[in-house]
């Protein structure tokens, strides 16, 4: 494989392993461009874990607000031989592309042309997706429409979250990124699935996480897994406005009203929804920590004596 000198984009910590990945290939890294650095309410000043990455690895980082000329002639000095893109967060204008002399691969986490956008690992989740994966391409103009370099195929299992399947992803990501690379220099690009219908997964915003009792019980399910990060899926719990961190899914034919607590002691806390139950593991209430069903059990939060008095300590699990 040619050594290269490589530009990288890239801001969330999941973006640093195919960085350092690039790195300890023996690839040139002259310039790694993220996203600014934001301000708390308390006046700290946060970089982006791929900012930090580079001050800990002495590379140049650079957080442009917008590509200025300045920052394009910067960019273009460097005579970069290739850019690559992981989760950078912006649009890139063809004037950086063109100041590459083989284009700009982007690495995305799904099988294009599904999930184009913002969230392809959440809404893969929240449509009950068996799949997903991971997919380099060359980009132009347009939102992840370039030709396709290589695809991986991940199986999504029943105990995967958003963060869970990012993870993996990346992982699957780095080991064939040399190949990648090669591909990407050679113009070697695979046959786009003209027979499947482009599909988008828009961002994500705070609305989405609202879930309520009478939602069927693996689509509050697949939210919860697919907002596990950010915004959290959360349900009003008798009057409190509660996040749900991690859930269990049993899908069983019932007759019990939506939102009646079937089970709460130290072991679960099971509330029926539409076609089934959901086993709350771990839930957040409003201004305190994560805890688990059983922390809650063991607790003296109010909300503790509201379910046991409404709790019908039924059988589900005979039914």
């Amino acid at each position: 494989m040619t050594k290269l000198k490589i530009i990288y984009f890239g801001s969330p910590y999941y973006s640093a392993p195919l960085l350092n990945k690039i790195i300890s290939s023996g690839h040139q890294v002259p310039l790694v461009i993220s996203q600014g650095s934001k301000k708390t309410r308390r006046g700290k000043i946060v970089h982006t874990s791929i900012y930090e990455f580079c001050e800990k690895n002495k590379l140049r980082c650079i957080t442009p607000d917008q590509f200025s000329d300045t920052v394009v002639d910067d960019i273009s000095s460097i005579k970069a031989d290739l850019g690559i893109v992981y989760a950078y967060g912006k649009i890139i204008p063809q004037s950086i592309i063109d100041a590459t002399e083989f284009g700009i691969m982007n690495l995305h986490c799904s099988l294009l042309p599904a999930y184009r956008g913002a969230a392809p690992i959440q809404h893969a989740l929240i449509n009950n997706e068996t799949a997903t994966g991971i997919t380099y391409f060359e980009i132009n103009e347009k939102l992840d429409e370039g030709k396709m370099i290589l695809n991986k195929v991940y199986t999504i299992k029943e105990s995967d979250n958003c963060s869970t399947i990012q993870d993996n992803l990346t992982d699957i990501a780095v080991e064939c990124c040399s190949e990648a690379i090669d591909k990407m220099c050679a113009k070697e690009y695979i046959k786009s699935a003209l027979n499947k219908k482009p599909t988008y997964a828009k961002k994500i915003i705070k609305e989405d996480a609202f879930l309520n009792w009478d939602m069927n019980v693996r689509l509050m399910f697949n939210m919860i897994r697919a907002l596990h990060l950010w915004p959290v899926a959360r349900i009003d719990l008798f009057g409190d406005n509660i996040k749900i961190l991690d859930a269990n899914c049993i899908e069983k034919k019932h007759e019990h009203p939506t939102g009646t607590v079937v089970s709460f002691n130290k072991n679960e806390l099971v509330i029926a929804a539409k076609e089934g139950f959901l086993s709350i593991l771990k839930l957040q209430l409003e201004g305190k920590k994560t805890i688990t069903n059983r922390d809650l059990y063991n607790s003296n939060h109010s909300i503790k004596e509201t379910l046991i008095n409404n709790c019908a300590n039924i059988s589900y699990k005979s039914l």
